[in-house]
């Protein structure tokens, strides 16, 4: 059975803007999982929506037989894995510092933070709690324990919602899937796949 891993980066981010994520895709390869980079065109439309991206993702991916598929989001990325779940069904989603960006969330912003957010997407309508029981796909959440309330809660929330998942929660750690405790964490991870 071939097994592939789709990669999509966070918010702005590309596999050739962002070395981290060249790194991971050695990581599965080196377990016989080929990586796919999800090109995600973040600036096509303003105020941006994350079903555009979610549409964008879902283009690209291919549900073939004899397959076993892993998807991979950090950030905004993981809010579009998770958001694709349902439809893609892959066998494993890991979910790297999935945004803090539903319903529930918006009320523990700062207010800077919420202005930004109602400034560039239209969509806050999202509620994780109607989301979560649908997740079938076996799920890991890592999460780093210096990426702020807002991400450490939303993690936790996930854990406790999404039935079987399992989190991570990784010291030392910003809101960064290059740094090295990031990074490291991840590769112990993929090579016990």
């Amino acid at each position: 059975m071939e097994k592939i891993v789709y990669i999509i980066p966070g918010y702005g981010e590309t596999h050739l803007s962002r070395k981290a994520y060249g790194k991971l895709a050695k990581a599965f390869e080196s377990r016989g999982i080929m990586p796919i980079h999800v090109k995600i065109n973040w600036h096509a439309r303003k105020p941006r929506r994350f079903r555009d991206y979610v549409v964008q993702f879902l283009k690209q991916y291919k549900n073939r037989k004899n397959e076993e598929a892993y998807v991979l989001g950090f950030s905004y990325g993981a809010t579009i894995a998770f958001l694709s779940e349902p439809k893609t069904n892959p066998s494993t989603l890991i979910l790297c510092s999935l945004s803090p960006y539903f319903s529930e969330d918006l009320e523990h912003f700062k207010p800077s933070w919420l202005k930004w957010f109602r400034k560039n997407f239209t969509e806050s309508d999202y509620v994780f709690n109607k989301l979560a029981p649908k997740i079938k796909s076996k799920t890991f959440l890592f999460v780093g324990d210096k990426e702020g309330p807002e991400a450490l809660r939303r993690a936790k929330d996930a854990k406790r919602k999404i039935k079987g998942s399992k989190l991570t929660i990784i010291k030392k750690t910003k809101h960064n899937i290059g740094q090295k405790e990031y990074l490291s964490e991840l590769n112990k991870f993929i090579s016990g796949l």
